[in-house]
């Protein structure tokens, strides 16, 4: 019985002895009283240098911060991932130390610093600040527990830290840099160029927010095109290196780069240079390197068309360098000499001016609606892109050019003088003048007209709807206020008659008291939606038919003067109603043919059709197609065969 106690004594004592010298060497027996939690302590303060070196693979990382950013210098030279060399800061800013024995002590249990790992290091971390370096030893993990060994920077003490500061530096070289090639933001750029194999460069600079294509000729750039193309090409990844010290760069197409990008901004200048495809079966994926650095590495550019097109795409395809919103006066000129002018009055209202050999000019109330409408059309004239060109024709034309153009002595002409130029704040002094000339269809296309402004050189091609859209009659820009009545007039007197039958649709007068309140409303003043002729016709064409008018409506208005009573009757003549937005109207007083806004359309609507009984139209109903006429039944079948 007692040897067995004793045995049982000596193998706790052995197994006791054997936990203290080689499972627990870093016990609160061998433990340095007074140490700080933190094994790096205020070394890991303001780091601006990290060195990680593997033993194993004899391969080193080298970080170093440059003002606000880090930068892997070792083994090329590349922006870093700033959100993993920040998780590598906080590991060694919060470094969390279990047990910390002196170095010198292992020796007393017959272990040695290679037991540890820590003779060589798998990894060695050099790190510091301000010209300081510091270099730590990272060992072997512990038999128990997920922590590691850690050899201080002046190898006298050894620490037992969280494993995860080794995940931390083992990271990968592809996960440590940065994939993004350029640096600089959109609002910092500014200016950009685009160099081609063949030399064709694209340079474009930015001006108060404006931008302007400098090369190869000076013009102005379509900032939306601009900006969406520059955004792309900021966001343009590197998706691997591929060789950080290429020894013949002609292998990969960069001797001579088939396509060079360079970005400025105040603070830096990039250029990415592009060459070979990879593959011959995927021209998208190339090889790229970055100017004055020879790694090179794998890119990727799926909108390669656009960039090799940027000159014609980037180009702003409006005509006008003017606002014409902020138009102080238009001439519209026919055969070289002036047809009419119209002027802004300071108190914004436009008036008409026509030549007369006699007064000089004779002055009309102008239509704000009709100016307003012509110059937005004309704010919207722009180089129009089509299978049989891009839209900009010539540059630099010469006089044969013009020529062939129709251009040299062109037919008609709209000038117009504006106090703002597109897109900026600032009022030119005095206003810019700007003439845009018409030329001929093109021969391929006649839906496309030559244009160009009298004071610049370049010829585009552009709609040939335009010339509908803005009018070059007069008549259309006079005031659509038929009637110059007085604002205080009422309606004494109204009636409505069908010419066909001279039957009276409606009768009355003010002694009444049954007036139409709708259509008296439409009627002081009336308001005319456009002019379409300037001379009354006894028919129109509606829905390619010519009819006659059909209603009759006699007004009459009435006002005071000082003592005096004045009175006005006017006849107007409608055509028939469709059921559409469309109604005509016609005046011998005004001899003119023009088309009615649709609150009187409304108004004379309901007082005609509440007093004629029309005959359901057939299905399907055509909106373009006129009703029959009131009382006149439609042809049946039977009739039709009879």
């Amino acid at each position: 019985m007692r040897l067995k106690i004793t045995l049982t004594l000596l193998i706790i004592l052995l197994g006791l002895l054997t936990y203290i010298f080689y499972i627990d060497p870093w016990s609160s027996r061998l433990q340095l009283e007074g140490e700080d939690d933190n094994a790096l302590a205020s070394l890991a303060v303001d780091i601006d240098y990290l060195r990680i070196y593997d033993n194993a693979k004899n391969r080193a990382l080298t970080l170093e911060k440059s003002e606000n950013d880090w930068m892997l210098t070792e083994p090329f030279l590349w922006a870093a991932n700033t959100f993993a060399v920040e998780r590598i800061l906080t590991q060694l800013q919060f470094l969390d130390t279990k047990v910390t024995f002196a170095a010198d002590r292992i020796g007393q249990t017959g272990s040695s610093l290679a037991e540890y790992g820590l003779a060589p290091p798998s990894l060695t971390l050099e790190f510091g600040s301000n010209g300081g370096r510091y270099s730590i030893g990272i060992g072997k993990a512990t038999d128990l527990g997920n922590h590691l060994y850690l050899l201080s920077f002046d190898k006298t003490k050894i620490h037992v830290v969280d494993r995860s500061l080794l995940d931390s530096l083992s990271i990968d070289i592809e996960s440590l840099r940065n994939p993004r090639i350029f640096r600089s933001n959109i609002f910092e750029v500014d200016s950009w160029n685009l160099q081609l194999q063949d030399n064709l460069r694209t340079r474009v600079t930015k001006n108060e927010n404006i931008w302007t294509i400098e090369t190869p000729i000076n013009t102005r750039a379509d900032s939306i095109e601009v900006n969406t193309l520059l955004g792309k090409l900021l966001e343009l990844k590197s998706l691997r290196v591929l060789q950080p010290t290429p020894a013949d760069l002609r292998l990969y197409g960069l001797q001579q780069p088939s396509l060079r990008i360079a970005i400025e901004s105040d603070q830096s200048r990039e250029a990415l240079e592009v060459g070979n495809p990879i593959s011959p079966t995927d021209p998208l994926i190339r090889y790229g390197k970055l100017e004055n650095r020879n790694t090179v590495f794998e890119i990727e550019l799926d909108y390669l068309p656009e960039l090799e097109k940027a000159q014609t795409n980037l180009r702003d395809r409006r005509i006008f360098e003017i606002d014409t919103a902020y138009a102080t006066s238009v001439s519209f000129e026919k055969g070289g000499s002036e047809s009419f002018s119209l002027q802004k009055l300071e108190t914004d209202e436009w008036e008409i001016l026509i030549p007369d050999e006699e007064q000089g000019f004779i002055r009309e109330k102008g239509s704000n609606e009709a100016v307003k409408d012509a110059l937005d059309w004309l704010n919207k004239v722009k180089a129009i892109a089509s299978p049989i060109s891009s839209g900009f024709v010539h540059d630099a034309p010469t006089a044969a050019d013009l020529e062939t153009y129709g251009l040299e002595v062109p037919e008609y002409s709209i000038r117009i003088a504006s106090g703002r130029l597109r897109d900026r704040t600032e009022e030119p002094k005095p206003p810019k003048v700007e003439t845009l000339l018409f030329g001929d269809l093109h021969s391929g296309d006649r839906t496309l007209r030559y244009v160009k402004l009298a004071e610049s050189d370049f010829v585009y091609l552009v709609s040939n709807d335009i010339l509908e859209m803005v009018p070059d009659v007069l008549f259309q820009y006079q005031s659509r206020r038929l009637y110059q009545i007085p604002g205080d007039a009422t309606i004494n007197k109204l009636s409505i008659t069908r010419l066909s039958n001279e039957e009276t649709l409606l009768d009355t007068s003010i002694e009444d008291s049954n007036l139409p309140l709708e259509l008296v409303d439409s009627l002081t003043p009336l308001e005319v939606k456009s002019y379409l002729f300037d001379q009354y016709t006894s028919n129109v064409s509606i829905a390619g038919k010519r009819q006659s008018w059909a209603y009759l409506m006699n007004v009459t208005f009435q006002w005071a003067s000082a003592d005096t009573g004045h009175s006005k009757s006017v006849e107007l003549y409608v055509s028939e109603l469709t059921g559409g937005p469309l109604l005509l109207g016609g005046s011998i007083d005004r001899n003119s043919v023009f088309e009615f806004r649709q609150p009187f359309i409304d108004a004379f609507s309901s007082v005609v059709f509440d007093r004629i009984k029309r005959p359901v139209p057939e299905e399907p109903f055509d909106s373009d197609l006129p009703l029959p006429p009131a009382g006149e039944e439609p042809a049946s079948p039977d009739t039709e065969q009879q």
